[in-house]
């Protein structure tokens, strides 16, 4: 019964999203010898808004649809069910090949099935934007949300303002490689145009009044101070934002928008209004003068600065009637008051979505928390290439109901739909954009078009395989899940006896692993349970799809070790000898010999990275480099696992957390040793640099220690 079962399953047409109707037949349609499929045109065949409708049997292969959209998604669904019909083969173009013999109806839960991909970060070419519409249309998503200006970034041109892109387009890094591109207005009319084909909306984000720097470095009068600002290489929300006390900004917007409109035929432009930092704002005199020419004044619903955000967006709604268009923004744009016809993201949670729904306003619901931030970590921080900060797996965003529960069924007509967000803070590469929007956004893809009674996370899983082998045929990167370690993934595990080594994955998969240090392939052995070491080695191990593709494999050194012997100095102060120099190092043997150090104490190996003062704002980090020794105990002789942030971390004069050249954000190569119960020696190094965005003078600067075999890390503490 079992093994019938599993042909049956693997016979079905593997479909994604699932459609709202489906019925299987027996036998295949062979289109040739003057058999063909029908595609019919009806306006009055009653199908919902891009519905459809395919009729497969052996003699006859009918597609019906109300509407050219319809027609479109029907031709998608008919290559899913070639490619199930030539046995998982790749499909065959013009459908010459057989087809399952199916009666389908099917049409979308939502009018808004979006993707947004952030230009402004890293630069993505038009020859990438293409592929992934390419790709995200034959799942039936319809809009592309095209971030194209912030801090980092300008990456549209506006003829009226060409420093936009000759200086806001361009950005230096720390390192002193450079990031640059933009698209120029014919290239955005030739995306558009393309996307229009697949019947996919392009939807502009041109940011305001925060995340602007771009613009302000390209106009400083732009800004509250009208003062130069300098190159943006981090990540965050500085706190130079527009000044809409000054008339000029809204000059400029409008300006803008006269030549972005024209490019974008769809209803809808994006004008971002998130996380506008107003600290600057309560210091202008222009900002506190409009204030109170336009009586803003501070209540239970916000500040009188939060009111000018309000008026700001208020006023760049006006500027888009003016050209015919509707503005959408992020759910900050609900602070202070909103006009009735914006309509709202959210993507802090519900909570902005639920409340613009009850006010009236149309609302895509866009959450992070429901794992609809693509660049969210998919597994174990410590296996998977850095990322945000936050994780959710593949089945977070094919569960989530973008329907709030809390919303009356009139309420509930104003959520348009649902979004998968693709911020490129991380994304380094085209590779490393491909592995983080699949096969996430085929979940969203489902989450958008099929009904919530009618998802099935394990058959969706099911499904994915064809999905994943079609992206293989094209040579596109894809997350596979790989294998974790419960309590966090070590590549470095000490043990003096023997260990034992536990691995899981996000989604049910086989593993396969050896540890003789060959490669791991699909005839290795499985991984059955726990696995037991006893002696020093390498242990390879990979996640087997059911397909026989084998994920990235991850590496574990294994070492044996004698304990190292326990410490006897004469005194212990209880402090770390601490010493450091300004500098800007991006690793630690950039350092001089002969570097001028200045030298101090500290109780607390945390304030290290505070040693140079810092506000937190993004813009004005201090740059140095320091070294601080001391020492601290251990309550058994046994392993010790060591985690920290810090570039390097030295136990006995081995080094244990290595962390150089890395996007030092998260935790991430954690190590271990053997101690003798008793003092032993530390050291760090710490360099306040920025690498791939980040500022190190953010970190905590912890050390935290954890005996082998339990799961509390603690903070080490100094003798």
């Amino acid at each position: 019964m079992i093994r019938l079962l599993t042909l049956i399953l693997a016979l079905m047409p593997r479909l994604i999203p699932a459609p709202a109707e489906m019925q299987v037949r027996d036998g295949s349609f062979t289109p040739g010898a003057g058999k063909q499929v029908q595609f019919v045109l009806d306006k009055k065949a009653g199908l919902p808004a891009e519905g459809y409708i395919i009729d497969i049997t052996r003699s006859r292969a009918k597609v019906t649809a109300s509407s050219e959209a319809g027609l479109f998604y029907a031709r998608q669904t008919l290559s899913q069910l070639e490619m199930a019909g030539q046995a998982g083969h790749d499909v065959i173009p013009g459908l010459t090949g057989n087809l399952p013999c199916v009666y389908i109806k099917d049409y979308p839960r939502f009018r808004w099935r979006g993707f947004m991909v952030d230009a402004a970060r890293h630069f993505m070419s038009v020859e990438q934007i293409k592929r992934h519409i390419d790709i995200l249309s034959q799942y039936k998503i319809n809009v592309l949300h095209w971030h194209l200006t912030d801090d980092q970034g300008w990456r549209i041109e506006i003829k009226k303002y060409p420093p936009l892109t000759q200086v806001g387009a361009i950005r230096t890094e720390f390192d002193g490689s450079v990031t640059e591109g933009y698209y120029t207005q014919e290239q955005i009319k030739d995306v558009v145009a393309y996307a229009a084909e697949r019947f996919v909306t392009v939807v502009p984000e041109i940011e305001m009044p925060g995340h602007s720097m771009a613009a302000i470095r390209s106009y400083p009068e732009l800004s509250c101070e009208k003062q130069p600002v300098g190159n943006f290489y981090t990540w965050g929300s500085p706190d130079i934002v527009l000044c809409p006390g000054s008339e000029f900004t809204f000059r400029f917007l409008e300006d803008v928008i006269a030549e972005v409109a024209p490019l974008f035929p769809g209803k809808y432009i994006h004008i971002g209004g998130d996380e506008c930092k107003k600290v600057r704002w309560e210091k202008c005199p222009a900002c506190q003068a409009r204030i109170a020419s336009e009586g803003l004044v501070a209540d239970e619903k916000g500040t009188a600065e939060e009111k000018l955000q309000s008026y700001a967006v208020r006023r760049m709604e006006g500027i888009l009637a003016k050209f015919g268009k509707s503005l959408v923004g992020w759910d900050e744009i609900l602070e202070g008051g909103l006009s009735p016809n914006a309509t709202v993201m959210s993507w802090r949670g519900e909570k902005g979505g639920i409340q613009a729904a009850r006010e009236g306003h149309d609302v895509v619901m866009t959450p992070g928390s429901a794992g609809l931030y693509l660049n969210h970590y998919q597994g174990d921080p410590k296996a998977e290439p850095e990322c945000y900060a936050h994780h959710s797996v593949l089945q977070v965003p094919y569960d989530y109901n973008p329907v709030p529960s809390e919303l009356t069924a009139e309420e509930a007509k104003h959520i348009l739909g649902v979004q998968g967000n693709l911020w490129s803070e991380y994304i380094y590469s085209d590779a490393m954009r491909d592995y983080l929007t699949f096969p996430k956004m085929f979940a969203v893809a489902e989450t958008a078009w099929t009904p919530q009674e009618k998802k099935d996370f394990p058959d969706f899983c099911r499904r994915l395989d064809a999905a994943c082998a079609r992206l293989d045929a094209l040579g596109i990167t894809y997350h596979m899940p790989l294998p974790e370690q419960p309590g966090g993934s070590f590549s470095q595990l000490a043990f003096r006896d023997s260990a034992v080594l536990t691995f899981t994955t996000s989604r049910p998969m086989d593993m396969v692993y050896t540890l003789d240090g060959t490669v791991p392939t699909a005839a290795s052995a499985r991984y059955e349970g726990p696995i037991v070491v006893r002696e020093s080695g390498l242990l390879r191990i990979a996640s087997l799809t059911s397909y026989g593709k084998l994920s990235p494999e991850r590496k574990v050194t294994l070492e044996k070790m004698e304990p190292i012997p326990a410490l006897h100095p004469e005194k212990l102060s209880g402090k770390l000898s601490v010493r450091h120099t300004p500098g800007r190092f991006i690793l630690p043997h950039d350092i001089p010999f002969g570097t001028e150090w200045t030298t101090l104490e500290l109780e607390d190996i945390r304030k290290i990275p505070k040693l140079y003062p810092f506000s937190g704002n993004m813009q004005d980090p201090k740059f140095f480099a320091a070294e601080a020794e001391g020492y601290f105990r251990v309550s058994a002789t046994d392993a010790w696992q060591f985690s920290s942030l810090y570039d390097e971390v030295w136990v006995d004069g081995r080094l244990v957390v290595d962390n150089r050249g890395e996007i030092r954000k998260n935790f991430r190569h954690d190590g271990s040793l053997v101690l003798e119960k008793g003092i032993h020696h530390l050291r760090v190094v710490f360099l306040s640099n920025v690498n791939g965005g980040w500022t190190t003078a953010r970190n905590k600067g912890e050390v935290l220690v954890r005996r082998a075999g339990t799961e509390k890390w603690r903070q080490i503490e100094i003798q």
